[in-house]
């Protein structure tokens, strides 16, 4: 719908003023729904254009508007057009759903290949809240892409080689007295657990790296591989080993190539260097250290070289929040080998509270609380409702009271028992499950405020999936949730929806019907189930 009014509004723009593109044009919901179901700017956007008042220009839009099918719009200062819904086209709309079903919102349109790197965590032991962020915000924003018409690939990128895994095995090394312990080694219980039952192993392992690459794959499949695909309901499309898939078939050196063929490496103070700062960095970056070994960031661009020869062009890269500043240079690698677009976002820090104060639910002795663990004790759905109902640029305190609560206080459960009420209606009526929208009655029948506030917040979906797809707001998902659910309460209170009027019932069903697969279809692309009771 918010397409419609806006073409219709662009159209008028072009016939009457001649402007095609319009600079700063929005059509959005208004903050009081009393001052419309829509508003457009476009009479402020174009005022200095075409060199008139905005208040004037919105007069004469309006007049066109009701022209075409929009009689119910009005103007409000500085320069708004409020624009209201005709009912017949809300119940046309009502009527899309119910033939649509799963499709409603979804796009047609085929938009490419991209890919989603996500957790991507160092096989150093179990994931943590920080993963779990990272994790679930990646993977609904790649059902998301995927519903609007992208190729989507999601994949894990293994650090199973390199210093981090050369610390891991001196780590192991340290705690069965081999070496001398260090504060920079990974340290906890499931590290101690590991030495503890491969001495001999580690006796017959000399190489520091080599025996981390060992304890890594372990990791790998006892601990982040359970997580992700059992606790977290994750299904990744590519484990990428840098092991493997990298070092292994020659990447690090293809790159190099590249690089050197650009003429943008040099030695300087015993180490060598890429020119990053000529694509925007703030400093040339380190690629081999003084001591011989291949930095991070250098294994990196190998790994994004690999993934371009792949044909991705389009490359989303979700990071925790102690990358932030890795941003620039990876940035500059992406320039250089011809991606079209790759985007990060820097996923903020977690704290779970309790009655205001942090809390540790650790079974295992670290220094950190494992996301299986909070899974344990909340539920996946719980879990993945409130780590992607913030943004992500925000610190974010976890509830594990409010998330642990079986009542209307939890968003989670107040969004699922709407479902299960919507059940329950069809099998107070008769209805199957299943079934399609109930045939008996008349749409027409619909016309009271809270019924219309319903079709209205459900044709709200299409443009709240378009705009996640486009700026990646993963949280907009869960507020609609929210908000839908909300809206079907109050109607389901207010509203006698199964009486002796056997057509406004038909129809009063069909609305409910309506509202479930949106429902549905929303806490789908969250990862998030539908019960039928509760």
């Amino acid at each position: 719908m918010r397409n419609e009014i806006e073409l219709r509004i662009r159209d008028i723009i072009s016939q009457k003023y001649g402007i095609a593109d319009i600079p700063g044009f929005s059509v959005a919901p208004p903050d009081n729904p009393a001052h419309g179901d829509y508003a457009a700017n476009v009479a402020l956007s174009i005022s200095k254009i075409v060199k008139r008042s905005p208040m004037e220009i919105a007069k004469e839009i309006t007049i066109q508007l009701k022209s075409r099918g929009f009689s119910n719009s009005d103007i409000a200062s500085p320069g708004f057009i409020n624009i209201f819904i005709p009912e017949e086209a809300l119940r046309s709309e009502m009527k899309k759903i119910l033939t649509e079903k799963e499709g409603y919102g979804q796009s047609s349109e085929k938009k490419g290949n991209i890919q989603v790197e996500f957790i991507s965590a160092n096989p150093t032991g179990p994931l943590t809240l920080g993963n779990g962020r990272g994790g679930f915000y990646g993977d609904v924003l790649s059902n998301v892409l995927a519903h609007q018409g992208y190729s989507v690939e999601r994949e894990y990128y293994i650090n199973d080689a390199g210093n981090q895994v050369r610390t891991l095995g001196l780590a192991v090394k340290a705690i069965l007295g081999v070496v001398p312990d260090d504060e920079s080694y990974y340290h906890g219980a499931h590290i101690e657990e590991w030495a503890g039952s491969h001495e001999k192993f580690v006796e017959e392992m000399p190489d520091a790296e080599e025996l981390g690459k060992n304890v890594a794959r372990d990791f790998l499949t006892k601990f982040i591989k359970p997580a992700v695909e059992k606790k977290m309901n994750i299904r990744f499309d590519r484990w990428t080993s840098e092991d493997k898939d990298i070092r292994e078939k020659g990447y690090v050196d293809k790159v190099m190539e590249i690089f050197r063929a650009r003429n943008l490496v040099y030695e300087g103070d015993g180490a060598t260097w890429l020119k990053t700062t000529e694509f925007g960095d703030d400093k040339d970056r380190v690629l081999i250290t003084s001591d011989g070994y291949p930095t991070y960031f250098f294994v990196d661009a190998a790994h994004h070289l690999e993934t371009r020869e792949r044909g991705i062009s389009h490359k989303i890269n979700i990071l925790g929040a102690d990358h932030h500043g890795y941003v620039s240079r990876i940035k500059a690698v992406a320039d250089i080998l011809g991606y079209e677009k790759v985007e990060w976002i820097v996923m903020q820090l977690v704290r779970l509270v309790s009655g205001g104060k942090e809390v540790r639910i650790s079974k295992r002795k670290g220094t950190f609380i494992a996301i299986d663990e909070l899974i344990d004790e909340v539920g996946v759905d719980a879990a993945r409702y409130f780590f992607i109902e913030r943004a992500p640029e925000t610190h974010m305190d976890f509830d594990l009271d409010l998330a642990r609560e079986r009542s209307i206080k939890n968003p989670v459960y107040y969004i699922q028992y709407a479902h299960a009420r919507m059940c329950s209606l069809f099998e107070k009526a008769g209805v199957p499950l299943q079934a399609g929208a109930p045939s008996a009655g008349s749409f027409e029948l619909l016309k009271s405020p809270d019924e219309f506030s319903l079709i209205k917040k459900l044709i709200q979906f299409p443009e709240v999936v378009e705009d996640i797809a486009k700026d990646y707001h993963v949280h907009c998902l869960p507020r609609y949730a929210y908000e839908l659910a909300r809206t079907f309460h109050n109607f389901y209170e207010r509203e006698r929806i199964i009486g002796e009027d056997k057509k406004l019932t038909g129809a009063r069903l069909a609305l409910v019907r309506a509202a479930q697969i949106v429902l549905r279809n929303t806490l789908g692309l969250m990862g998030i189930s539908a019960p039928e009771k509760m």
